[in-house]
């Protein structure tokens, strides 16, 4: 593989491409819980004006926070949700006001699963074996093969609407412990079927939900995935099988590929971009861009990543929580 590295940083705020998506920068809001959805998931116009903010302020690309592709469940209370044709023109309405200001916009979907639920004793919490999980102490019921076939297909609708609404892309959540993290984590599949096992066994789904979805919006439309570089704890994904299952999804199609964790808050305030080497390594392995995210917090955190590797584009979440102007700050440090 044959990618040039751009070692000029001044080039960091200059309009670039990911993939076929043209951006007015490399920097990205992660997506990054709001809470202030309506009980059923749908925006409000305090959500709107964030955005709007964030723009303003010049990131090049926001992802929306985690949006719940099913009606009977949601990870999160007051989160966005994405399971039915009436939440379009709500969103199309923040799309269009992001893109006055020239920036893009992605919406992530998930599913969830027994990390958490908002509204516990209404929802049916699926995972790819009956676990109970450490921290909630939630067990979910192991899903069939007819389960898994629906959720793929929900994935694929909820992709459709984000498409409709005007979402420059979407981006499948599988990190963080949801639903997609759990199948391809030794920690939570103890399948013994063909999507349990051995790593191509595990992220069988996580292949399945990006065809379905590519099916649905066509081949010229932007899927990204964020993923976990491992569990980050014994006996879990390791990174070797993150890049086994990135490669795979890269040779798929998949556009973009932002790199996380499985333990972010372990992780102290001054540690700096705790998933670096897993980033450096499966870039250049790859040609799908990779956006890296994670204890980024100034120019100095990012220069020397640019400038020595293929990773080009980088990822902010508690910056922009503090400061929508966040990247224009950043330019100071030029």
């Amino acid at each position: 593989m044959n990618i040039k590295i751009r070692r000029n940083h001044m080039t960091l705020f200059k309009e670039t491409k990911i993939g076929n998506l043209t951006v007015k920068n490399h920097f990205i809001r992660s997506a990054t819980y709001e809470g202030k959805a309506t009980e059923d998931g749908r925006p409000t116009d305090e959500i709107k004006h964030q955005y709007v903010e964030l723009a303003k302020g010049d990131v090049g690309t926001i992802i929306t926070s985690y949006a719940y592709i099913t009606p009977y469940e949601q990870p999160t209370k007051n989160q966005l949700g994405i399971y039915d044709d009436s939440l379009i023109p709500d969103y199309a309405k923040i799309v269009d006001a992001v893109h006055a200001y020239g920036t893009k916009i992605i919406m992530q979907i998930v599913h969830g699963s027994s990390i958490g639920q908002g509204y516990i004793e209404t929802a049916t919490v699926l995972g790819p074996s009956a676990i109970t999980h450490p921290t909630s102490q939630i067990t979910p019921q192991e899903m069939t093969k007819e389960d898994i076939k629906n959720v793929v297909h929900y994935f694929a609708l909820a992709a459709k609407r984000a498409k409709s609404a005007g979402f420059d892309g979407v981006q499948i959540h599988c990190a963080h412990g949801y639903l997609l993290s759990q199948f391809i984590s030794p920690l939570f599949n103890h399948r013994h079927d063909q999507y349990g096992g051995n790593t191509e066994n595990r992220s069988r789904i996580v292949l399945e939900v990006y065809q379905a979805i590519r099916e649905e919006v066509g081949e010229d439309y932007p899927i990204w995935i964020k993923i976990n570089s491992s569990d980050e704890q014994e006996g879990g994904l390791s990174v070797e099988e993150f890049i086994n299952i990135a490669t795979k999804l890269s040779n798929a199609g998949m556009n973009a590929i932002e790199v996380s964790g499985n333990q972010l808050k372990k992780h102290k305030a001054q540690e700096r971009a705790y998933y670096k080497d897993a980033a450096v390594r499966l870039s250049q392995v790859i040609s799908t861009p990779v956006i890296l995210t994670g204890g980024l917090r100034e120019l100095k955190d990012i220069q020397p990543i640019y400038e020595t590797s293929h990773v080009h584009f980088f990822g902010f979440s508690r910056p922009f929580i503090k400061d929508a102007t966040f990247i224009k700050r950043l330019q100071t440090q030029i």
